[in-house]
């Protein structure tokens, strides 16, 4: 009898460890699927900032780049809206640079729901009540995150994300949102390191105008484009600018100059294009030049602005003047060459009536 109790208690006993075993390694098996799961989240999360990185690299000139990022956090997160705003520097205002909001009126800055806007922080909303931009009044949404950008310690902006689902988001969101407004910090940066860059590339780095190579690569894609279309070619010269620079020095050539680049720029409508062609020698192209006249005008306009305006520069102050010669395609011409060729001989014909002139077709 004793025999089978010491049997009985030993059974019991070992049925207690195996239980207690059981137990603590279905919990370790529970706690390591957790982590399994965890990590898993992490490895994805880490993925898709890898996949961003490299498609936002790969599009670093792109002049769409920020709506272009815009989509993609709407198709890794699988959100109804999302939206990024930027400071503008101007104003010192957030200004909607992507989003895929149907709103012409769109301001975050005036929303009640957005006033944490003003902390530039991280935020999670969730409302049982829909939180409307009035945007679309079809869709309600009930759970908002919002991560700021910055770049290298300065705001430059939010990224706004909104679902439908209450409670979709949470603080666990903002690690990953973060880290793609880290992202689109540096394409900011880079973006606008790129383009000055290329302006650089395009621009004569005195007169603030484009230079001769951009101007007619400017020109063929406008007539590969649309070879119908009316424009008219401008040449201009400034009158004895050799003199004047020996005279007064090329210090005070060169702020001439500058002024000229300046008053060109502000006789010019936004299609127009403005370059330095060599030396003195300026060429300027006016878009859909249907009224002759017109065009004239405001040519004769810019004339009078450069021949009135006063250059001061170390104790001189002198005025400068231009001559203009004016041509049309397809007019005058069939090739960008063959009008370029007339508005050259316009020009000389400027020149030899006295200078200071304009001399049209």
């Amino acid at each position: 009898m004793d025999r089978k109790d010491d049997i009985q208690s030993e059974f019991l006993k070992l049925k207690e460890e195996f239980e207690t075993y059981q137990n603590f390694a279905e919990s370790t098996i529970q706690m390591m699927n957790e982590k399994n799961t965890q990590l898993e989240k992490k490895l994805d999360s880490l993925t898709n900032i890898i996949e961003i990185s490299k498609y936002i690299n790969s599009n670093i000139s792109a002049d769409n780049l920020i709506t272009m990022i815009n989509d993609m956090i709407i198709g890794i997160l699988g959100v109804t809206y999302s939206s990024i705003c930027l400071i503008d520097k101007n104003t010192n205002h957030l200004i909607v640079k992507a989003t895929n909001i149907k709103s012409n009126k769109l301001n975050f800055e005036e929303d009640e729901f957005f006033k944490n806007l003003n902390n530039e922080q991280p935020f999670v909303l969730n409302c049982k009540d829909p939180m409307l931009l009035g945007c679309d009044t079809k869709v309600n949404i009930h759970s908002i995150i919002g991560v700021p950008i910055y770049l290298r310690n300065e705001f430059r902006g939010y990224i706004i994300v909104e679902h439908t689902l209450l409670n979709f988001f949470s603080h666990d969101h903002i690690t990953f949102i973060s880290s793609i407004a880290n992202q689109i910090a540096i394409a900011l940066e880079n973006n606008f390191l790129y383009n000055q860059i290329k302006e650089a590339s395009i621009k004569d780095p005195l007169m603030g105008i484009y230079n001769r190579r951009y101007f007619f690569e400017f020109l063929e894609k406008k007539v590969l484009e649309n070879s119908r279309e009316e424009f008219a070619i401008v040449m201009m010269d400034i009158d004895n600018f050799k003199k004047f620079n020996d005279t007064y020095g090329h210090q005070f050539g060169d702020k001439a100059l500058i002024s000229i680049g300046e008053i060109l720029k502000d006789g010019l409508e936004e299609n127009d294009c403005v370059a330095r062609y060599g030396g003195e020698e300026i060429v300027i192209y006016i878009n859909k030049a249907y009224n002759h006249q017109l065009v004239f005008n405001r040519i004769e306009e810019i004339r009078k602005k450069i021949c009135g305006n006063v250059v001061e520069y170390d104790g001189n102050r002198k005025s400068i003047s231009a001559s203009f010669g004016i041509s049309y395609y397809p007019q005058n011409g069939d090739t960008v060459q063959k009008v370029l060729s007339v508005a050259d001989a316009m020009l000389y014909e400027a020149k030899n009536l006295g200078r200071n002139r304009v001399i049209t077709v």
